[in-house]
């Protein structure tokens, strides 16, 4: 069976369940429990567990429709991480917060490489689990490439996809967590689809140029 980062297993000899956090030498894998720890085991001592937290494996095909006469909302994708950096694990979601379902595909960043660790429709007002990393190995916890298709049958202003990268650096999680109305959980947000910011280069080089010294 074929494993990937995050997913949620239990161990075939003992009562323990976690999220695979690493892979180890000689077909070891590291697998974080609830307590924060990372046990190592076997790859053939544990089995994949289906329907926990809502991953992207267990989706429900189910349809979440909006109304005509409901507000249409443009914009609210972010990236949420769930957990206490006391307690150990740290649990990455998309979470959809607009009126658009979307199709999400995230890779790992390897230099030039990538290795895919999700893809994956999340509907309209919802939200899917996609990573799990040890907030003792923040450091080097990775580069995100994320590329996001949105979809509504109701009429909507033309958008592009979404390309973006994320690092989670240690300094950003210094700050304080937001409740999410979704997750009903406080997570650290990073807002994917927010407007690039203008910061006026243009008119930045204007003003260099203009006060350039004049050379004799």
């Amino acid at each position: 069976m074929k494993f990937k980062i995050g997913d949620f297993v239990r161990f075939v000899d003992e009562p323990v369940e976690g999220h695979i956090t690493s892979f180890q030498n000689d077909d070891i894998i590291g697998v974080t429990d609830d307590s924060g720890f990372e046990i190592p085991v076997p790859a053939n001592k544990i089995t994949l567990v289906h329907g926990n937290m809502r991953h992207h494996d267990d989706l429900e095909d189910e349809t979440k429709g909006v109304t005509a006469n409901t507000p249409f909302i443009e914009r609210g994708i972010y990236v949420g991480i769930a957990g206490e950096q006391k307690d150990g694990l740290a649990q990455f979601y998309f979470i959809n917060h607009t009126s658009y379902d979307i199709m999400v595909v995230a890779n790992e960043i390897n230099g030039t490489k990538r290795t895919g660790i999700f893809a994956g429709k999340i509907l309209t007002k919802d939200f899917v689990q996609f990573y799990s990393a040890n907030f003792s190995n923040l450091g080097k916890w990775p580069n995100f490439e994320i590329q996001i298709l949105r979809y509504s049958m109701i009429q909507h202003n033309a958008v592009s996809v979404l390309d973006k990268e994320l690092r989670i650096k240690p300094l950003d999680l210094i700050r304080s967590k937001e409740n999410d109305d979704l997750l009903q959980v406080k997570v650290w947000r990073y807002e994917l689809d927010k407007p690039e910011e203008n910061i006026g280069l243009d008119k930045l080089k204007d003003h260099f140029i203009s006060h350039r010294p004049n050379r004799r």
